[in-house]
């Protein structure tokens, strides 16, 4: 069980740093859709600078899964930007396009990592939360909540008692139009409906005000940002912040998702988990544990090599060399070996990158031949690192021998 999720982890995590950090330092080509209002979409989101705000969120959440920092935090914040990419790549490019595969792949990493961690979630999904103090205060906010959202939700799907925003501003204008015409508005809206059903009715509370946040954060993008409209920009303001305020009353609800280092399903503290055997280079792993996790830091390159190709998967499988390398340096450290004999084949591995990505060129014959070498390198320390026995280094040998007495 832990093997695959780390196998899918590893998948998600070298996918994200990348796809995130390629809106900030181009490494790849932006896809700009092939279908019209998918191409409307992704321009709106970036004239409108909406995409700043979810690639930053993309590279924050890949970095803190690859080196295991508030990792079930990570994967919640993700999830909406996951069900965006689905979207756009299913939905709007073609439900049977290639572009739908990817779409597929992405929320299904995500989905199958939260139940993967679901241990910490279950607190957020009591269905009756409940509150200790300012129980009247914490309630009246939570059924105020819940009224605004659902009216004014309601008000754009159904009933129309007054005009749905549209923007006054270019951008403004633009960004609504373009989530109108998609459909992702209509989505949008219904999450925040049957948040605010479930605010009034005070079930799922905790849940419903996660789902609230997400709608919530947009719309005061929109609004303070882009359409700079005083009255707009006072009542989202206000809907985030009473959203926010009534999360903290809910706190002991969120704890679990808040811890820094988790544990997925599978696997236990002090054994061989993912932050001891992906994150943590200052220990050791034995051969039993190395052969496992170094096949699926492998396995993982190779879905990459083979299965993505491009570019793209030239990035992600530059971020796999960490893991890799520090699955090695554990087990040398376990052999008794020095990690400093790591430093060529991570000096290889990563010139071999620069040739492989156009940054670096010894010559077209030359960059195969250095590229060969690097991989051949590599592979025989891995090898080395799977038939090696443990050994203690002589200096701790020495510290730990018996004194021989004059």
């Amino acid at each position: 069980m832990k093997y695959a999720v780390w196998f899918v982890r590893l998948i998600f995590a070298a996918w994200m740093i990348p796809a995130g950090l390629n809106h900030f330092v181009p490494l790849f080509p932006q896809p700009m859709g092939s279908q019209p209002l998918s191409m409307e979409l992704i321009v709106a989101l970036l004239d409108s600078h909406l995409f700043d705000l979810v690639k930053a969120v993309e590279l924050i959440a890949g970095i803190g899964l690859l080196f295991g920092f508030y990792t079930p935090l990570a994967l919640l914040i993700c999830l909406p930007i996951s069900f965006g990419v689905f979207y756009w790549d299913a939905p709007l490019e073609g439900w049977g396009s290639v572009a739908a595969i990817y779409g597929y792949s992405v929320l299904l990493c995500n989905v199958l990592l939260l139940l993967a961690y679901n241990r910490y979630y279950r607190p957020m999904l009591a269905l009756r939360a409940e509150v200790s103090e300012r129980t009247q205060l914490v309630r009246a906010g939570r059924v105020v909540l819940g009224a605004w959202t659902v009216l004014f939700a309601a008000n754009i799907l159904f009933l129309s008692f007054w005009p749905a925003p549209t923007g006054t501003e270019p951008l403004a204008e633009q960004l609504m139009t373009s989530l109108a015409n998609s459909r992702l508005l209509h989505v949008a809206l219904a999450v925040q409906l049957v948040a605010g059903l479930l605010l009034l009715a005070g079930f799922l509370v905790p849940l419903a005000l996660t789902a609230q946040l997400c709608v919530t954060t947009c719309a005061v993008f929109w609004a303070v940002f882009l359409e700079h409209s005083p009255v707009g920009a006072l009542l989202t303001l206000a809907t985030f912040a009473l959203t926010g305020l009534l999360m903290l009353a809910y706190l002991p609800y969120y704890r679990a998702i808040l811890q820094r280092h988790t544990l997925a399903a599978g696997e236990e503290a002090g054994s061989a988990n993912y932050d001891a055997l992906f994150v943590n280079n200052q220990g050791k792993t034995s051969r039993a544990d190395y052969v496992p996790a170094m096949a699926v830091v492998l396995v993982t390159m190779a879905f990459f090599a083979y299965v993505v190709s491009g570019r793209t998967a030239d990035f992600c499988m530059l971020v796999l060399l960490y893991p890799l390398f520090t699955v090695l340096i554990r087990r040398f450290r376990d052999m008794g070996r020095h990690p400093w004999l790591l430093f060529a084949p991570v000096m290889l591995m990563l010139l071999a990158f620069d040739i492989r990505l156009g940054y670096f060129s010894l010559g077209e014959q030359a960059d195969v031949i250095f590229t060969w070498i690097a991989l051949a390198v590599t592979a025989v320390y891995i090898v080395w690192g799977g038939a090696g026995t443990a050994r203690v280094p002589y200096l701790e040998q020495r510290e730990t021998s018996p004194r021989i007495q004059a």
